[in-house]
């Protein structure tokens, strides 16, 4: 309750923010915003209280029923009743074969699963928030970057155009130049739109109103660090996934308790007092099923089975969610390594080729061709390095969900 406060008033600080003009968003900004406006988390919650409210429900006791009667109304012998017979009786039914604590438990079970789901639709959003905004902001980079390169082009076209007019290049060179720079163009008009697809996308995961002139403040080229696993803990105890189907256990063990409580009679108390003309006499009496045919034996047998499920579904639940985690810590180490042992010193070597290319060129030591050459391998390894911090990032996401830290 605590946590879902924090996180409603965290969404309403940033909703102040961005009703004022200010946007500036973190990654936390967007993940608290999204767990204060999500209605999923609203209608998980009223889920959650609905089966509070069954829950009290199936703690309550039968009602009692009262009885009354009158016999021998013939007019021969009463004509107005005074000889007939009058009872006054009460019903008690004492469910003394457990079926009480039976739909409490299972009624219990059910208020926490839908706990558990709560828990769980509240984990995938974050997921999904953190992982839209990552890939908001590899698109706002890339999107940079290819406006750096239509500027830079759009430099050297000039520059082309004059020597052209001076006669100092043939026109195949000024061609070429234009052919590059349409190309960057074209591929800056493109990165622009997936920037904004991409933060549509956040906007739709937070439920927020879309806002183009977003800025992510997260920084891009900071390596973040998985967050620590508590020490003893694993990834099906910590994982909604694995609670859940946990539970499911434990749910299906209470239903079957329930069952066989539905099969055992229970006491049907009754009292009360008979007046016959002017004697009254006390009435009492007590009644119960006798089970000799019907003693719910399907219905157990059927609850027996239920629980082997729920103990298979559980084992297969742990063997996924084992998976899994070796699975994202593979590609967390992977993208990390692949990060700072390749695409980091690419991009810093075609940087450095490009612009020792660019000063050759300038200085006439260099043809246009090779200077065309070095501008795309510097363009590939600043996308793969983009596509590489991408990678990381959202591997980092995927890891936190896997080992059930990502609250």
């Amino acid at each position: 309750m605590n946590r879902l406060l924090l996180s409603l008033f965290a969404g309403l600080l940033l909703c102040a923010r961005l009703c004022h003009g200010q946007t500036v968003l973190s990654a936390q900004d967007a993940v608290s915003y999204a767990l204060a406006h999500r209605p999923e988390l609203r209608a998980a919650n009223d889920r959650v209280t609905a089966s509070e409210r069954l829950r009290a429900q199936a703690g309550l006791i039968p009602n009692p029923r009262f009885l009354f009667r009158k016999e021998d109304l013939r007019p021969q012998t009463s004509p107005f009743g005074e000889s007939s017979q009058t009872y006054w009786e009460g019903e008690q039914r004492l469910e003394t074969s457990g079926k009480r604590g039976g739909r409490i438990a299972v009624a219990q079970q059910s208020t926490e699963e839908s706990r558990l789901q709560s828990d769980l639709a509240r984990r995938q959003i974050v997921l999904n928030v953190r992982e839209s905004y990552w890939k908001a902001k590899a698109a706002q980079s890339l999107a940079a970057l290819y406006a750096q390169d239509a500027d830079y082009f759009r430099q050297v076209i000039e520059y082309h155009e004059v020597r052209f007019r001076e006669g100092k290049i043939a026109e195949v060179d000024l061609l070429r130049v234009r052919l590059q720079g349409e190309q960057i163009r074209a591929s800056a008009a493109n990165a622009r739109l997936d920037s904004e697809k991409t933060l549509l996308m956040l906007a739709q995961e937070m439920n927020a109103a879309p806002n183009s002139s977003w800025v992510l403040s997260e920084d891009f080229e900071t390596l973040e660090d998985p967050k620590p696993v508590p020490a003893g803990a694993d990834a099906v105890s910590l994982r909604a996934e694995g609670q859940l189907a946990r539970q499911a256990i434990t749910k299906a063990e209470a239903q079957t308790r329930l069952e066989k409580a539905n099969g055992r009679p229970d006491l049907l108390f009754t009292g009360g007092y008979k007046r016959d003309v002017d004697i009254d006499s006390p009435v009492a009496g007590v009644q119960f099923d006798i089970p000799l045919f019907n003693r719910n034996q399907g219905a157990v047998a059927a609850a027996h089975a239920e629980e082997d499920a729920a103990r298979e579904t559980y084992q297969a639940t742990r063997n996924r969610l084992s998976a899994e985690l070796a699975l994202a810590q593979r590609e967390f180490e992977m993208r990390r390594e692949q990060y700072l042992q390749t695409f980091k010193p690419l991009r810093e070597q075609a940087i450095e080729i490009s612009n020792i290319s660019r000063a050759a060129y300038q200085a006439g030591g260099l043809d246009l061709l090779r200077l065309l050459d070095a501008e795309r391998a510097r363009v590939d390894a600043e996308l793969s390095y983009v596509r590489a911090l991408e990678g990381f990032h959202l591997s980092v996401a995927a890891l936190n969900y896997a080992e059930g830290v990502d609250q």
